[in-house]
């Protein structure tokens, strides 16, 4: 049924009071409410946010993820004739809202570049007719910072048709928020130009400082405050230790498939880490798909319609997952913080059946976090918040946040001032992960709410398994302690190529390559603990002699062998090789890297098979030392660039790999061919048949009779041992060559 706005009644014009309450009233908001959106009532500050800008009073409204803003703007569009002017960032949401309204047969009308030529005029001469038939125009912030739309607003204004201006996100606003944009800033503007018009803005993450700079900003005039509480009761939080696992995609695995085929949403740093971690999801029976900015519209959009369908359940994703930024589909660059453009998240996607968010990296603060994590249960049913913690994330972040202004060309001041602010809020995420305090209350807190431990009834991991939490914080501790200093660092850079092609390309860089063991080669075991406190009591000690290092070296290596099983410790030190299984999965999926080549390539004549070995075997040589991360980052690049790469680039890449000339041969046109599996066979049976005639013409090696046998390798403990056996039996013939030497009988003579 198309659903037109209620009929106001007439009211006289001299009789002012009483057209505010019939406009005000709640019966007859509550009314508005049910008919069109189906709600018996509203819920949380709604109702007093709506009532605050019918009366012409500005107001800032703080509501968490999920707690219905919306509502508080287009209500009042349906009340009073005219227009609400919406203000957003994300076009994906201004679409979705535009969509849903338009169902509910609410005339709503949206600005954009993403829109045709034909679309806008048709909004245009709306807004410049006498009574515009549109009640919600939703535009973004660069549109209002140009002269001939602010020139149109202006029209509107003087006409009297102009009866709300509402802001979304507000907090981009601010120079103090997790996500400032300078386009944001600009709406600083629409105050001087639009005196009358109240202001409403709307944001689900704000600091107490961002509060004041948002209001100040905005020029707010005596603004409504309006806070809802924070708490998100229906999430469960919880923290992992990568550092404590032997393989954290194995456990994320086993978590999604124990909570049996659930919509999901997986947070990755990098776009490599999407594919890799997708990869592995897929492979072990989980319906899965990666999403960032590096793949191409056709795959994006198909992605995004099977997740939002329910066709695929598991998204791994960067934090642009699912939302168009006013321009183009861009990606938040993570490794310098850049901030411009925005880096988008979630909220244009209208999915609130999410089960599971996971941040398999560290976020750069606690708003960030609360607004990602806040994507799960909207529909108010009990759902998990979980993140994957690691020392090597937390350095890394660490790196991003002190670097981040330095691709901006900020002043060194600037620069400096704005990696303070940014470390300091990155550390109440790194508190949030290492204390054992309640998480809940962390997230409250950073908030400016004040609330007591029982508030969160055992709905995080630290409150409902302490025990097991300080456990976990202990082995953390120790792990960490022991590792060693001069072990590996690595620090990810993104080229200035990569921000040209839309790759990001990861530079390795290791201090001292391998030159020191890794907290893999420590026991997970308790009895480090006693190891560390020895060594730190023997700092304010004089220096331990070194037989007493040797002793103290050899009973952390008794405790290792005695509580570690040998299979464990040959997982743990053989947990970052690449497998044959890996390999595999990793040829299938350059595979199908090439033969999607070969479909848009018509003039590829590969045998897919053998150039997804050649493909591959580059990888592994190339980064088979460095651990199974940096292979697949490899492999994961490889894939992005076939689905980039010309016929003519393709091709010489393949001659270029040093394959043997069984595999690689010219053509007639000069153009180097695979040989086909069949050809291949019969060179392979050539080869085999040369090589048997060979054997037999040539004369027989002899074997030495000689058998080189190493002698084994001892352990530390044996090593200390045959030492001081070895120094008892030197000292033994000592004392007895000195009791027999003609010097010793002088010196007794004497």
């Amino acid at each position: 049924m198309d659903k037109r706005p209620l009929p106001l009644k007439s009211v006289k014009s001299n009789a002012h009071e009483n057209k505010k309450k019939l406009l005000s009233g709640k019966e007859a908001l509550v009314k508005l409410l049910r008919w069109h959106f189906g709600f018996s009532d509203f819920r949380g500050k709604q109702l007093e946010a709506i009532q605050a800008v019918l009366s012409g009073r500005d107001c800032f409204c703080l509501m968490p993820t999920g707690g219905g803003k919306s509502l508080c703007y287009q209500i009042p569009a349906l009340v009073k004739t005219g227009i609400v002017l919406v203000v957003c960032p994300l076009i994906a949401l201004m679409e979705n809202q535009v969509m849903s309204l338009k169902e509910k047969g609410i005339a709503a009308e949206f600005l954009s570049s993403t829109q045709t030529a034909d679309a806008k005029n048709k909004i245009h001469e709306d807004l410049d007719s006498g009574k515009p038939s549109v009640r919600l125009l939703y535009v973004t912030p660069e549109l209002i910072a140009t002269q001939g739309f602010m020139s149109k607003l202006t029209k509107i204004y003087a006409r009297g048709l102009l009866n709300l201006i509402a802001i979304d996100e507000a907090h981009c606003i601010s120079t103090w928020g997790h996500d400032f944009r300078p386009s944001y800033r600009k709406l600083s503007s629409l105050r001087s130009h639009l005196p009358a018009v109240p202001m409403l803005a709307l944001t689900a993450t704000a600091a107490p400082k961002v509060q004041k700079d948002v209001v100040k900003s905005l020029d707010m005039q005596n603004p409504l405050i309006l806070k809802s509480s924070f708490n998100r009761p229906n999430i469960y939080y919880e923290v992992r230790y990568k550092d404590l696992l032997d393989d954290a995609y194995a456990d994320l695995s086993n978590m999604l498939k124990s909570k049996g085929d659930v919509c999901a949403i997986v947070y990755c740093l990098e776009r490599s880490m999407c594919d890799d971690l997708s990869a592995h999801l897929s492979q072990n029976g989980i319906s899965c798909a990666a999403y960032h900015a590096g793949l191409n519209n056709k795959l994006r959009t198909s992605v995004l319609d099977d997740w939002i369908s329910s066709k695929i359940q598991v998204v791994v994703a960067t934090v642009a997952f699912g939302v168009v930024w006013t321009t183009q589909l861009v990606e938040w660059d993570a490794r310098w913080g850049t901030n411009n453009p925005i880096p988008i998240n979630l909220e244009g996607i209208d999915r609130k059946d999410v089960r599971i968010v996971c941040h398999f990296n560290i976020p750069k603060s606690m708003e960030a976090f609360y607004q990602e994590s806040g994507r799960a249960g909207r529909d108010q049913l009990p759902s998990t918040s979980l993140l994957y913690y690691g020392e090597d994330d937390r350095k890394r972040m660490e790196f991003i946040l002190r670097n981040s202004g330095s691709k901006n060309l900020q002043s060194s001041s600037s620069q400096e001032e704005s990696s303070k602010r940014s470390l300091t809020d990155f550390n109440q995420m790194v508190e949030y992960c290492e204390g054992s305090g309640c998480r809940r209350k962390k997230i409250l807190e950073s908030f400016g709410e004040q609330v007591t431990v029982s508030l969160c009834g055992k709905s995080c991991d630290a409150c409902r398994h302490p025990n097991l939490v300080a456990r976990c914080l202990e082995d953390l501790t120790t792990a960490c302690t022991l590792r060693p200093k001069n072990g590996s660092s690595r620090i990810f850079i993104t080229s200035s190529a990569a921000a040209v092609d839309e790759e990001q390309i990861s530079e390795f860089w290791n201090r001292d390559e391998e030159a020191g063991a890794t907290e893999e080669d420590i026991s997970d075991s308790d009895d480090g603990t006693d190891v560390v406190n020895n060594l730190a009591r023997s700092k304010s000690k004089s220096r331990l002699g070194v037989d007493d290092k040797i002793a103290l070296l050899q009973r952390a290596e008794e405790n290792f062998y005695r509580n570690e099983n040998t299979d464990k410790q040959r997982n743990k030190i053989d947990k970052n090789s690449i497998t044959d299984a890996m390999r595999g999965a990793s040829r299938e999926k350059l595979q199908n890297a090439l033969r999607q080549a070969q479909q848009r390539l018509d003039d590829l004549k590969i045998v897919v098979g053998t150039s997804a070995s050649l493909l591959e075997d580059e990888c592994y040589k190339k980064y088979s030392k460095a651990g199974k991360s940096f292979y697949f980052s490899q492999v994961a690049s490889t894939v992005r660039w076939l689905s980039t790469a010309n016929s003519i680039d393709l091709m010489n890449r393949l001659s270029g790999i040093n394959a043997s000339p069984s595999k690689i041969v010219l053509s007639e046109d000069k153009h180097p061919l695979i040989i086909p599996p069949l050809l291949e066979d019969t060179c392979a049976k050539e080869a085999t048949s040369n090589a048997n005639a060979e054997s037999e013409t040539s004369p027989p090696v002899e074997s030495s009779p000689f058998s080189t046998k190493l002698p084994p390798i001892p352990s530390f403990s044996e090593f200390v041992n045959n030492r001081k056996s070895r120094k008892a039996g030197s000292d033994q013939v000592n004392n007895t060559t000195q009791k027999h030497s003609p010097r010793a009988e002088k010196r007794m003579r004497l």
